[in-house]
């Protein structure tokens, strides 16, 4: 057995089945199971998953927790599972050579301790994302990455956005780095925590844009604003940076949203990804890009600053909070 494809999943009916038909068809020297934890899914994905050869654990919602229930995945794998692959459901694996491709920079270097794919946007997805996953994210790009500790603790305190990024969303770690490095129970970026944990304990992290997944969010307007509350209250819950307390870098930021929405406008009539969208959409598109950037800056502005407001309000702030809680996002 190489290893456990780990994939959690929730209300995943709407991808699930693509996702597992390619997972099912990889093409890979050697044996792998799937192992779904479910927590708590109240549409047809425990259906959809019973068709398939895989192995299911049941948990509470509340019981979720990204780093613990990744834990989980990694205690019940098979004991032979040399590597723990984690899936996101809805992050469908392009052709039958992503798994082969994933766990290729273990074979060539003992001391890497975790690898994660490009991703490719979905079809349709808005030229805000698209440009931002394309231009500016790791998973966005096309040259193999190998990221370890540089000499100085400066450089790594100055660069550590670059050297922690690391992407569960498809992902693959070593079972025996797991056993001394598992991750902890935090409620976002546990990836981030984890890959600061191995590189200071001496490991590597490689970036391998011959795996592929599909898969993009494109959240509502509101959503978008809540996933920045959780990004940069994780970051700041983590590593405290103080580019996150430092106003004036809000104030930037959000002096910069006409420009970042006259690039979205530029991407929009040059991105192949976007070649013969419909004149409605491309409107609808650009008419969005305002309020997509306002909602990501607000949101780490908030973030940010949670802590400081009321409690009761959280929840309404918190896009993990609320899924953990079963609420609807809208």
């Amino acid at each position: 057995m190489i290893a456990t494809v780990g994939i959690l999943v929730k209300d995943a009916a709407q991808y699930l089945p693509n996702t597992l038909s390619a997972v099912l068809s990889q093409s890979i020297d050697g044996e792998f199971e799937v192992l779904a934890v479910d927590s708590g899914s109240i549409d047809t994905t425990l259906d959809i998953l019973a068709r398939y050869p895989v192995r299911v654990i049941q948990i509470r919602p509340e019981a979720f927790n990204h780093g613990e229930t990744r834990n989980l995945v990694a205690r019940e794998a098979h004991p032979d599972s040399s590597f723990v692959v984690y899936l996101s459901q809805d992050a469908e694996p392009r052709d039958d050579r992503w798994l082969s491709h994933l766990l290729s920079p273990f074979d060539e270097d003992p001391n890497v301790a975790g690898v994660f794919s490009r991703h490719v946007p979905r079809p349709g997805a808005s030229p805000s994302l698209v440009r931002q996953l394309t231009t500016h994210w790791q998973t966005g790009g096309e040259h193999r990455l190998v990221k370890r500790m540089p000499d100085s603790d400066i450089d790594y305190e100055r660069d550590k956005p670059y050297y922690i990024y690391f992407s569960n969303t498809s992902a693959a770690i070593r079972r025996d780095v797991w056993k001394e490095t598992p991750f902890r129970a935090v409620s976002f970026a546990e990836d981030a925590d984890w890959a600061d944990r191995v590189l200071r304990a001496g490991y590597k992290i490689v970036f391998e844009p011959k795996s592929v997944v599909v898969h993009s969010h494109d959240y509502s307007v509101i959503e978008q604003f809540r996933q920045n509350v959780d990004h940069t209250s994780a970051m700041i819950g983590l590593f405290n940076p103080p580019v996150c307390g430092d106003r004036s870098r809000w104030l930037r930021s959000l002096i910069r949203v006409p420009r970042e929405v006259w690039r979205d406008w530029r991407f929009l009539r040059a991105s192949p990804y976007h070649t013969g969208a419909r004149p409605w959409s491309k409107l609808r598109w650009a008419l969005r890009s305002p309020a997509w950037h306002l909602a990501t800056v607000l949101g780490g502005w908030a973030g940010a600053n949670l802590k400081s407001l009321p409690e009761s309000w959280r929840v309404h702030f918190t896009r993990q909070e609320r899924l953990r809680r079963g609420t609807k996002n809208n």
